[in-house]
């Protein structure tokens, strides 16, 4: 049976040790195993104590399962296992990628602590310095609070994995403090600022200016822009499918990914001005086609690609649409603002917001809701004057009175 001991913890908070039998060593003494319970906040007495031992039987339900193990592994040890026996073999290999870069600077802060030695306080210090300093490791400089975010996710996970599999009983990445969010408009342009820079792509090579002007037109994802095929391309109905999403990690190269959740797979009705840019590309790129001859490099029919048909390496153009914005004086934007141009000309449009949401492949209308609520607000302010039409006939009737 368990034996549960009350105590108070350094920082005056009530906690609950508990130590359970597993088994005899050689010599006859008896084995226990421990752990230390802390109460969710605003948990106390009689309902902390009772829900103590409930972690008891779980603890010791564990224990005869031999889903318990010796928490002296070290962060850094586990990390390893955590990327090898799940991430890698379960996650897009995009999203280990981007692991394995945050890892870095996360084992240089908890690395060397072990599983069951790791306390909630260890990793608030790691995210405040982070927003401090960049914690100079590897790769320094100050991180905003979305990205500090990002790492926490990391680390959550990992200690989600080592509770699930009986290294430790707790997250204690559950109760970090984390920086507040911050609250960002979606960057976008204006109509007239969007048709400007049709203009000056005019003055562009077709293999660029197709590219700018086909996702400002579609308001695709990068990746589902770069890993558009011909065969997925409807010209008769003017219809594009997404079902593929093109992707780059490091020592792998660009490779043809899955979108980035289930309803990023759509049909996308476009205009006909979209697939004129289109109809005037592929006139230039069978021509590539024919000047390269055997030493073509597209292997999978991508719509867009690059002078010799190899796949476009996603940060390149992203680096790419930044110089040209520059240069052409436009306004400090990104490639992603055309998406966000796309979404906003459409809701200033009166479009309904589902459809929105849709076009765009959200999983669900809120996610569209949030990223572009400072345009709705806009547009329901535009909608609420929309009966100020009838004016002219309510003041002549109030004057008259």
């Amino acid at each position: 049976m368990a034996q549960i001991t009350k105590r108070t913890n350094k920082s005056g908070r009530e906690a609950f040790q508990i130590r359970v039998s597993d088994g005899y060593n050689a010599d006859g003494r008896q084995r226990r195993k421990s752990m230390t319970w802390l109460p969710p906040a605003g948990m106390r007495g009689r309902r902390a104590e009772k829900e103590a031992k409930k972690e008891a039987m779980r603890f010791e339900d564990a224990l005869r399962a031999g889903t318990v193990h010796d928490g002296s592994l070290k962060f850094q040890s586990f990390a390893d296992k955590w990327l090898a026996e799940y991430a890698e073999p379960q996650l897009k290999l995009k999203t280990c990628d981007g692991y394995k870069k945050q890892l870095k600077r996360i084992n240089c802060a908890i690395g060397h602590i072990r599983l069951r030695e790791l306390k909630t306080g260890h990793l608030n210090s790691f995210y405040v310095a982070l927003q401090e300093d960049g914690l100079n490791c590897h790769t320094g400089g100050k991180l905003a609070a979305s990205t500090v975010r990002v790492y926490h996710r990391c680390i959550s996970s990992i200690l989600s994995k080592a509770v699930k599999w009986g290294y430790i009983p707790f997250n204690p990445a559950a109760n970090a403090e984390l920086p507040k969010a911050e609250t960002k408009e979606a960057p976008h342009l204006d109509e007239w600022e969007a048709r400007r820079l049709l203009e000056l792509l005019h003055n562009e090579p077709i293999s660029f200016r197709a590219m700018i002007s086909f996702d400002l037109l579609s308001g695709l994802r990068r990746g589902e822009l770069l890993g558009l095929r011909w065969c997925d391309v409807d010209f008769d109905t003017e219809t594009i499918r997404i079902v593929q999403a093109s992707s780059y990690a490091s020592g792998y190269g660009v490779y043809a990914d899955t979108p980035k959740n289930k309803t990023s797979r759509r049909p996308l009705k476009l205009s006909h001005s979209a697939f004129l840019i289109l109809t005037e590309y592929r006139v230039w790129q069978d021509e590539q086609h024919e000047k390269y001859g055997e030493n073509w490099k597209d292997c999978d029919g991508r719509v867009f690609t690059g002078d010799d048909g190899a796949p476009i390496q996603p940060d390149s153009l992203t680096k790419r649409f930044s110089v040209f914005a520059e240069r052409s004086g436009l306004p400090k934007i990104h490639l992603h603002t055309l998406r966000h141009t796309y979404a906003s000309l459409m809701i200033a449009s009166g479009t309904p917001l589902v459809v929105v949401s849709k076009r765009l492949g959200h999983a669900q209308v809120s996610t569209t809701a949030n990223i572009y609520a400072h345009v709705i607000a806009s547009a329901d302010e535009k909608a609420a004057q929309i009966t100020e039409m009838f004016a002219d006939e309510i003041a002549g009737r109030t004057i008259g009175k």
